[in-house]
């Protein structure tokens, strides 16, 4: 029994490097019709990268991976992940996205992840500034983030935890003993709120847009989840209660 809590990290070690699989050939799918050169070739920025999972499979799809995430203790696990896996393509950086973005990183990034992120960030207008400052004219954004007025929020799948006032949302998620504080979660954006931040970005030309191969998003072998994506594509407006948003955003030449 003293080997139980080691068996079962590796199990969700596991668990979570099969899923990262699905989420890198997502972002390559999805990403490469909007890119100038083939998807093999593309220099990559994951932000936010955690623990390296998708970091280090989309390390195997494209030329280069930068993994920058600001929790020391992820990044540790990510560059011993990344040592275990024998690659020299990708590194990691303990750093925060507002720390990044300028100098030596600008324009050299041929595409940028933001897999959900987005609402860990109180200062998202600065976010999406830093990750269109990282991309070379051409260069793509990959952006996925949970609806804010999804019934089910996102992170604790707690019913309406996002719709309530921050002090209440606290309250509530100490009260169902699966957190003691939700202001790191409660950053997420609705449909209007997206709009706006992507509106501030003329140097993007920024859509949303469903997953390239819907197979690989999770729940996607779903009937439901094949209808639902149907119906985006035919009627734009019901992003607005769809349960997350995926955004791909060009970089304009100047």
């Amino acid at each position: 029994m003293t080997d139980l809590p080691e068996y079962e990290r590796s199990l969700r070690m596991v668990e979570r490097r099969t899923l990262a699989t699905g989420f890198a050939r997502q972002i390559a799918i999805t990403t490469e019709p909007f890119l100038d050169l083939p998807f093999r070739d593309a220099r990559v920025v994951d932000l936010g990268c955690g623990y390296g999972y998708t970091a280090l499979e989309l390390a195997g799809l494209c030329r280069e991976v930068v993994g920058i995430e600001p929790n020391g203790a992820l990044a540790a696990e990510a560059t011993r992940l990344a040592a275990e896996g024998g690659a020299d393509n990708f590194t990691f950086r303990v750093q925060g996205i507002g720390e990044f973005g300028h100098g030596d990183d600008a324009g050299s990034f041929d595409v940028a992840v933001l897999d959900n992120v987005l609402e860990h960030l109180d200062d998202q207008p600065d976010a999406l500034e830093r990750i269109a400052s990282c991309l070379r004219p051409g260069g793509v954004a990959y952006i996925l983030v949970p609806n804010r007025w999804w019934p089910i929020e996102a992170h604790y799948a707690l019913p309406f935890l996002a719709w309530l006032p921050l002090p209440l949302a606290t309250r509530y998620l100490r009260w169902s003993g699966r957190g003691s504080d939700y202001t790191d979660a409660s950053y997420a954006p609705s449909y209007l709120r997206m709009r706006r931040l992507l509106a501030r970005r003329p140097d993007l030309d920024a859509r949303f847009t469903v997953p390239g191969d819907v197979s690989l998003a999770e729940g996607g072998g779903s009937r439901l989840y094949s209808l639902g994506v149907s119906a985006l594509r035919r009627f734009p407006a019901l992003w607005a209660i769809s349960k997350a948003f995926l955004v791909v955003a060009v970089k304009k030449q100047p």
